[in-house]
């Protein structure tokens, strides 16, 4: 399946005509997929599994074992999560985010070596790695960020300091955060639509980018080059944020998470479907 951008958004400036995403593959089965995290130290692409959201389903999350074109190697690599979300890793350890806080695998067999609580923390959701290896985490329902290093956990930015903070990108000192929106419903909607923050590590200043703001409910972002790839959940709509402004780009439906990227391939779970899509994403 391509998508092509045809004509210049007069919303979005700086559409770039020939930008496209082209499928690779997919590959279906999974329970609620969350987050795709392609570990490039063994090859791999990890895909957590919510399964049945919230305490009523125990602990039946899981991580999944998928080969980088597309054929799954282990259903139950990892198993006993509750609801595993966005994941990073650093040093052959893989860091997930989970109602019950932040859990530590070993990337070399699978196991899981412990879980580092999150004190107050509402609704984990997603995680990314500083140059200095400190690992933060998003608060989503909160509003804040969580930082953990030297094998402390501690609130790095208090709930409230950011509109329902859902992806989060790690890039030269600063902060790339995704917005649900504001005003959360109980289904989950927003009463205001999303858009791209940026959070500096020093001074942590969080400030809204210029152009990338009402979009969405932002859930997952990739850096592809140089462009940043991100969702909007309810609606799957794919958009790039570049020099040359943001833009829509593609829509691959509804319930598009949290994204996974390995190398130009970008890689969108699909929580409705139980599926993990890889695309091929082509500037022009």
């Amino acid at each position: 399946m391509r998508y092509l951008l045809l004509a210049v958004s007069a919303t979005l400036p700086g559409t770039v005509l020939g930008e496209s995403l082209d499928e690779a593959w997919r590959l279906g089965g999974f329970s609620t997929p969350e987050s795709a995290w392609y570990e490039a130290s063994i090859d791999k692409i990890i895909v957590s599994n919510i399964g049945v959201f919230g305490p009523d389903g125990g602990m039946d999350g899981r991580l999944s074992l998928v080969s980088s074109d597309g054929k799954l190697e282990d259903a139950d690599w990892v198993t006993g999560l509750m609801d595993p979300k966005g994941m990073a890793s650093q040093d052959g350890m893989l860091y997930v985010a989970d109602a019950t806080g932040m859990h530590v695998v070993s990337v070399a067999d699978g196991s899981l070596v412990s879980t580092v609580a999150l004190e107050g923390a509402t609704f984990p959701n997603d995680i990314a790695i500083g140059a200095d290896g400190s690992v933060y985490v998003t608060d989503f329902l909160a509003g804040g960020l969580y930082r953990y290093k030297d094998d402390v956990a501690e609130v790095f930015m208090p709930a409230g300091s950011l509109p329902l903070p859902n992806g989060i990108l790690a890039a030269d000192g600063t902060l790339w955060i995704g917005s649900f929106g504001e005003g959360m419903q109980p289904d989950f909607t927003v009463a205001e639509p999303g858009g791209l923050w940026q959070v500096d590590i020093e001074s942590k200043n969080a400030t809204p980018v210029e152009g990338a703001q009402g979009l969405g409910s932002v859930d997952g972002m990739v850096v592809v080059g140089d462009a940043v790839i991100f969702d909007d959940n309810p609606t799957g709509t794919m958009f790039v944020h570049d020099d040359a402004g943001t833009r829509e780009l593609a829509s691959v439906g509804e319930g598009a998470a949290d994204l996974g990227v390995m190398g130009d391939i970008v890689i969108v779970p699909n929580l409705g479907t139980g599926e993990i899509v890889a695309y091929q994403y082509s500037p022009d």
